[in-house]
């Protein structure tokens, strides 16, 4: 009988110990996988924002980094650095800006062209050179095309040159509308400048 006791007692204790070894092997993987759960949001916050470029025609590229020079954009994407011709640019979207390509600033409705010395001021503050002015109101080439531009000056510089970059952050900053063109459009541009004031209308015919 005692005999007989004895070997329950040894079975239950053995039944035991099995239960708490198999509890303790199901909440491993568990805590595996919370690891590497961890493990991806931590790489999922640390990713860099990515750069959007719109091509003409339609069409979007994602990249990692961006760089223009005199025979186009290079971009990185992959690991895998490309060219990119200029003339199929349409259209820049870096981190952190909603509207790069034709963004008038906000309660910017008092503007007119004697505001003008404040912005050729400031680039010649930062630059220590003149600012490249195309256009100073109403121009030839906007008569021929029929567009209102007496209130508008337009900056012969690359919105995302250095310089244009630059004009543009401070037009962000104290309010100032503007339009960005990257590269030709007709009867409209002549080529990539930065167009200050509000947009030019076409005049009404008579």
């Amino acid at each position: 009988m005692k005999v007989f006791a004895s070997t329950v007692l040894v079975l239950f204790v053995g039944l035991q110990a099995a239960s708490l070894v198999s509890g303790q092997v199901r909440q491993e993987p568990e805590k595996k996988q919370e690891s590497a759960s961890s493990n991806q949001t931590a790489d999922t916050k640390t990713e860099a924002p990515l750069i959007s470029i719109e091509l003409v025609g339609g069409g979007r590229l994602e990249v990692e980094e961006l760089r223009e020079t005199s025979d186009g954009f290079w971009y990185k994407r992959g690991g895998v650095t490309t060219l990119l011709d200029s003339k199929r640019v349409a259209r820049i979207e870096r981190p952190g800006e909603t509207k790069p390509a034709s963004a008038p600033a906000q309660d910017s409705l008092r503007w007119s062209l004697a505001d003008s010395t404040k912005v050729e001021n400031f680039f010649l503050t930062k630059f220590g050179r003149p600012l490249p002015t195309s256009a100073f109101g109403q121009s030839a080439i906007h008569d021929r095309w029929g567009l209102d531009h007496r209130q508008g000056m337009d900056v012969g510089l690359h919105p995302d040159s250095v310089e244009g970059i630059a004009l543009l952050d401070f037009l962000r900053a104290e309010k100032i509308p503007f339009l960005v063109f990257r590269h030709a459009i007709p009867g409209v541009a002549t080529g990539p400048h930065i167009h200050i004031g509000r947009p030019s209308h076409r005049f009404l015919p008579r």
